[in-house]
């Protein structure tokens, strides 16, 4: 497996490579909604898997276990679980002295374009559904991201797709 640093190392060396070092934002921040901000974000959250010293079996193996493990879950949610407090803007309120309402907990769904779905979850056990959605749908996610690093390898080594009788 590929440690977070290691993801980071490769995002700012392909940075460079790209010359996308030098931009009128803080080093830390960017904007997506410049083509060079959304290179940089795909760079930064992209989970790069060192294949090449991999052994053909070894990837074969890998590929054989994340096709076993790639059942779909029923309860898959691309969503985020968001906790948020807030004020209510009484004068009088104890969060107007810093002591915010909350925690107030939602399910935000990105739909496409300017289609956000935002859900307050009430209860506790819809609180851990979603949770559990989320986070089945993230190692889903990486799951299907690493068989497609390990595909890629595969084909630039000549070997074919499927597996040999």
């Amino acid at each position: 497996r590929v440690h977070a640093s290691d993801s980071a190392k490769f995002a700012r060396h392909r940075a460079r490579a790209w010359g996308l070092s030098r931009f009128a934002y803080p080093a830390d921040s960017f904007s997506l909604a410049t083509p060079r901000g959304l290179a940089i974000f795909s760079l930064l959250v992209a989970k790069i898997y060192h294949l090449r010293r991999t052994p053909t079996l070894a990837l074969r193996q890998r590929k054989a276990a994340l096709l076993r493990q790639a059942g779909l879950p029923p309860d898959l949610l691309r969503a985020s679980f968001v906790e948020r407090f807030t004020t209510c803007g009484k004068p009088n309120c104890v969060c107007a002295a810093g002591q915010k309402h909350g925690p107030f907990y939602y399910l935000t769904a990105n739909l496409g374009v300017g289609q956000i779905r935002k859900s307050l979850l009430k209860t506790p056990a819809q609180q851990q559904a979603v949770q559990r959605g989320v986070a089945g749908y993230q190692a889903h996610w990486e799951r299907l991201e690493e068989l497609s690093q390990i595909n890629l390898e595969l084909l630039r080594r000549g070997e074919p797709l499927a597996a040999r009788p």
